[in-house]
């Protein structure tokens, strides 16, 4: 599914955009526009690198922004696992919990770098508008897969305690319980 060729954001007071997605900037057709933070330097980078990652990658550019986001944030998730194996290997060994090694010093800097860089990266994301664009895509898509749902059970003739007996098993597939109602587990 194509993502939206209006700008992301909202207006102040509440509405869409009705700019095209990247008009005025180096990225047109993609994310906001000049007026929503879509011309400012880190937006440009951003999007400059997402193009670069796609086309490499054969993602879109939103998507290549969010990978970026999850390797950013998976580089802090990994550099804070070293950091608590060692201190637990410090505690283990009958040191104070208290008073963490010398040794942990550099990796409790490359923690806070990581963190930063991971904040950074999605600041840059959300800016550059892949967030709206990514709600606006799961809501079309939801839609999409309500009003084909209720196509199929319009097309079966059922009768309402039958049409809600299977939205609600629907419902509870679609919420993690995967047991339809009035089944046993």
């Amino acid at each position: 599914m194509p993502y939206p060729a209006r700008c992301p954001a909202r207006n102040l007071n509440g509405r869409m955009c009705s700019h095209r997605a990247g008009q005025g900037t180096n990225h047109p057709g993609y994310g906001t526009c000049i007026w929503h933070k879509g011309g400012q330097r880190h937006v440009e980078e951003a999007w400059a690198m997402a193009h670069e990652i796609a086309a490499n990658q054969n993602v879109t550019p939103h998507e290549a922004l969010l990978d970026l986001v999850r390797t950013a944030t998976g580089r802090a998730a990994w550099v804070d696992n070293v950091l608590a194996q060692q201190m637990r290997d410090h505690v283990e060994a009958g040191g104070d919990p208290l008073k963490p090694p010398k040794s942990l010093n550099q990796w409790l800097a490359q923690s806070r770098l990581e963190r930063k860089l991971a904040a950074a990266t999605a600041k840059q994301a959300v800016d550059a508008g892949v967030m709206v664009a990514l709600e606006r895509r799961l809501d079309m898509e939801g839609e999409l897969v309500a009003s084909a749902l209720a196509a199929a059970l319009d097309a079966l003739e059922l009768d309402s305690d039958r049409r809600m007996l299977a939205l609600g098993a629907a419902q509870q597939h679609l919420l993690g319980a995967g047991v339809p109602p009035n089944q046993p587990e």
